[in-house]
């Protein structure tokens, strides 16, 4: 099950410094994100301050940049090659005002058919085999300050402005499948570093996942999924070298294998298939442009989906060679996905406040649920969409996020209900088949987990509750934390549920009696709960 971060920006710079000398653990947002005060999900966000225009958040993010800059001023290659040398860095220093949203000067970069694109300057950006007469590249060299790029920023490396130059001179090949896909999502996958052997301070649990026969329980840490016994707290093992945030987590049916979705918010996400015992990839499914929000299998394990805050959602089956499918039909976030129990759809939740389901197959969109701009009723209101899940009894999607309830609704139901241009003003009227469940909650809900005609839900006033799919009444509340929720897990078997969040405890009750089972810090060499 996937999650979300929210921490407070004054609370994080010491901690993150503390922990591991950079703040790139904990104070990355996701790009194209939301100017208002919201512990979101994934990140900070500032009040009406765009993240490339705050003073603060580039004087942090200088300091985010400095372990990735230290290795980029390694001696270059013999053979410079695009997406693994100059695209990195092109990315890193000049996105910010070159990207698929901001265009200063109307240049781009974000692709490479963008990247050779003439801007307002009327040069020609890259000549092939001639630096000196490549705009970019005597951009990176000028020594004017008001001319030079990137503006108001350190200059790039000698060694950055050599991977540069040494491309164009060797003809300026592009190594990629399309010139015109978003490079991030392009890149050769990351190798990532080892995990702190004993974490400073905690970090917060943004997933959760049980083993299918309940007695292993699977924790998002930094750069490492670590794996539990639910039963009485331990630390069974660790599973390394993994992005640097994880943001969904999934057992295969064989409980062999976790599916991995995370990334580094704003730069690059990446799906994977380890083995759960070593952690040792088993498949790359693919990387992104924006950090993997959420991801899941098919009930038959077929079939592997995830979601990015890149605005993409992606699709492979697990047959070698399946190149799968991707589509962006989403204008903000994808922040959770969903198999339907039949394997038929794709589900994915978003903060735009749609729900699109996808035929699993093709990608193709069967249909937009537009429960969560409800204009007329009880619940009414235009809300973010955080979470999303399926019951397989009631045989309905869940979804949830911003808002006072969970809506229940049924994708082919949802399609005939949106009909056509020439009905809407009779469709505006008519009730529609969703069914709400009052959460109770006070703020928004993060954590959601669904399965045997219950759902439990939880967020950011620190309250987990379980909810029956059939009367819609709350069944049960699990007590413990005192903080933002951000993922919910139960078990398929062994009657437990786990819910964990900002702190870094992760919590797990009996679901019979909602007793607290045990409750850890996951945080090895850690032994009780941080207070930031």
């Amino acid at each position: 099950m996937n999650g979300w971060l929210q921490p407070n920006t004054c609370r994080l710079l010491p901690i993150a410094v503390a922990r591991f000398g950079t703040l790139s653990g904990l104070l990355s947002t996701p790009r194209n994100s939301s100017s208002s005060i919201e512990r979101s999900r994934l990140g900070i966000q500032l009040v009406k301050t765009p993240m490339t225009s705050s003073p603060f958040v580039a004087t942090c993010l200088a300091v985010v940049c400095g372990v990735a800059i230290a290795e980029a001023a390694d001696p270059p290659p013999a053979k410079v090659a695009f997406l693994r040398d100059v695209a990195p860095v092109l990315l890193r220093r000049c996105s910010g005002c070159h990207g698929s949203r901001v265009s200063r000067g109307g240049y781009r970069l974000h692709d490479f058919a963008s990247l050779m694109r003439t801007g307002e300057s009327g040069e020609a950006p890259v000549v092939a085999g001639k630096p000196g007469a490549s705009e970019l590249y005597r951009r990176l060299i000028e020594t004017d300050p008001d001319v030079r790029m990137p503006r108001e920023d350190d200059p790039l490396s000698a060694t950055e402005i050599g991977l540069v130059r040494s491309w164009i001179a060797a003809g300026a090949r592009f190594d990629g499948t399309d010139p015109k896909v978003p490079l991030r999502s392009q890149l050769p996958p990351r190798i990532h570093p080892v995990a702190p052997r004993a974490y400073p301070v905690a970090v917060p649990v943004f997933a959760l996942a049980f083993s299918p026969d309940g007695k292993q329980l699977a924790v998002g840490g930094y750069h490492e999924v670590t794996v539990w016994n639910p039963a009485n707290g331990k630390l069974l093992r660790r599973l390394e070298r993994r992005p640097q945030r994880i943001h969904s987590l999934d057992w295969t049916s064989g409980g062999d294998r976790v599916l991995v979705g995370g990334g580094t918010p704003g730069e690059y996400g990446e799906l994977a298939l380890v083995s759960a015992q070593t952690g040792q990839v088993q498949r790359l499914f693919g990387t992104f442009d924006d950090v993997v929000l959420g991801a899941a299998l098919s009930a038959d394990g077929k079939r592997v989906a995830a979601g990015s805050a890149g605005h993409e959602t992606r699709s492979w089956g697990m047959s070698v060679g399946d190149k799968g499918w991707s589509s962006r039909v989403h204008s903000d976030w994808v922040t959770g996905v969903v198999f339907s129990g039949d394997g038929r759809f794709v589900v994915s939740a978003s903060r735009d406040q749609t729900v699109k389901v996808h035929d699993a197959t093709t990608g193709g969109l069967f249909t937009t649920y537009n429960g969560h701009r409800k204009q007329l009723g009880k619940f009414t209101g235009r809300f973010a969409v955080f979470a999303v899940g399926f019951d397989d009894v009631s045989e309905r999607v869940l979804s949830v996020g911003a808002g006072r309830a969970i809506r229940l609704w049924d994708p082919v139901k949802a399609k005939s209900e949106n009909g056509t241009a020439a009905d809407m003003e009779g469709r505006f009227f008519k009730a529609g088949h969703t069914r709400f469940i009052a959460h109770g909650f006070g703020k928004t809900t993060y954590g959601l987990d669904a399965r045997g005609g219950r759902a439990w839900a939880g967020g950011a006033d620190g309250l987990v509750r379980e909810f029956s799919t059939d009367s819609l009444k709350t069944v049960r509340s699990y007590e413990g934390h005192s903080d933002w929720v951000y993922s919910i897990a139960a078990a398929s078997e062994g009657g437990l549920v786990a819910g964990a969040g900002y702190r870094g405890e992760v919590i797990v009750w009996n679901r019979a009696d909602g007793q607290v089972v045990s409750r850890f810090l996951a945080a090895p060499g850690l032994a009780k709960v941080s207070r930031r």
